[in-house]
């Protein structure tokens, strides 16, 4: 491409980017412009997905946009902390696009707000029970032909995509893989469960068999929660492509956090630590370039009351900037 066509394909992406409201201000625009690579796009088997409670709904527009550029199919390995958990485990599972759309929007989420409890907070560290999301996690994998008791290897024997899930293990002091390769005879509705502990707001986690342990879980974005490097040996892999949930409006608001709301504490406290770590991946270009960053609009991660506008909004930006970066990528691909 010679300098007239890249400075004309560099304008052509600045309009199509500010048209799905991506201020150009926001980009280095030198270090924007990439050339015209659709083997890029061909080659992702790899797919990374970061915590963020509810806001994952937003990855069900993302998962849409690959199935329509048929690069879903070609994926074979996925990976998730807490929400990216859930989202890794369906499509390990192999629900496609409208499959996972019609879950979201015939979810309850409220009801995964079950058994409050203050005084579970002293005994089992969380206010609620969490045995509804177990339950709607294990219908999501009987659904597919397999016991809500399956492994890891019984995911593997069945033909799922390699699932690797991540949680925190209290004992240690450290991150926990679980996958076919770390620990094959896991069950895998626990171990998603496990990386959905969000500390003091559901109860933390011990597996029901002692297996792989009897240690005390939480959800793994406390330590790992944008699992991008689960794939790297070494270094950067680029047949990775990740999803990264953040705000980009950039607006502080006040919460109107005041003493005796447990929990809003402890909602205010997990979107606080979300934040923090969103820090750390601004500061990282290497992990910037194989990510799809996503508005979540500002709402909270452990909002279980969401709207249906909520929803919809939380898919449509999915969908709109996993479009927008693909374009980035290979403009003529996305166009067609």
């Amino acid at each position: 491409m010679d300098d007239q066509g890249a400075s004309e394909h560099l304008t052509r992406l600045v309009i199509f980017n500010t048209s799905f409201g991506i201020r150009p201000n926001l980009f280095n625009l030198k270090e924007y412009y990439q050339p015209f690579n659709k083997e890029i796009m061909n080659n992702i088997v790899n797919l990374a997905f970061k915590g963020g409670g509810v806001l994952g709904i937003a990855y069900a527009g993302a998962i849409e946009v690959l199935e329509e550029k048929q690069m879903l199919q070609q994926v074979q390995r996925v990976a998730g902390t807490s929400a990216g958990a859930i989202t890794a485990a369906l499509l390990s599972l192999r629900y496609n696009a409208a499959e996972i759309l019609q879950i979201v929007q015939s979810t309850d989420f409220k009801s995964f707000e079950d058994g409050w409890n203050p005084l579970r907070v002293t005994t089992k560290y969380g206010l609620y029970e969490g045995n509804t999301f177990l339950s709607w996690i294990r219908q999501r994998i009987t659904n597919k032909g397999l016991s809500e008791t399956a492994t890891f290897a019984d995911f593997k024997n069945a033909g799922m995509r390699d699932l690797h899930v991540y949680a925190t293990d209290l004992n240690s002091q450290g991150l926990k893989e679980f996958s076919f390769e770390q620990t094959p005879n896991v069950i895998v509705a626990e171990a998603v469960r496990s990386s959905m502990s969000i500390p003091l707001f559901f109860e933390a986690w011990t597996f029901s068999n002692n297996n792989p342990d009897n240690h005390i879980y939480v959800d793994g974005g406390m330590v790992y929660n944008f699992p991008i490097t689960a794939f790297d040996n070494g270094n950067p892999n680029p047949q990775t492509l990740g999803f990264f949930l953040q705000n980009l409006s950039g607006t502080q608001t006040n919460t109107g956090l005041t003493y005796d709301h447990l929990l809003k504490y402890v909602s205010d406290l997990f979107d606080t630590m979300l934040d923090a770590q969103s820090i750390d991946f601004n500061q990282n270009a290497e992990e910037k370039e194989r990510t799809v960053v996503i508005d979540n609009l500002g709402i909270s991660a452990t909002n279980f009351g969401l709207t249906d506008q909520q929803k919809q909004d939380l898919y449509n930006s999915g969908k709109k900037y996993t479009t927008a970066y693909l374009a980035k990528l290979a403009p003529a691909a996305v166009a067609s």
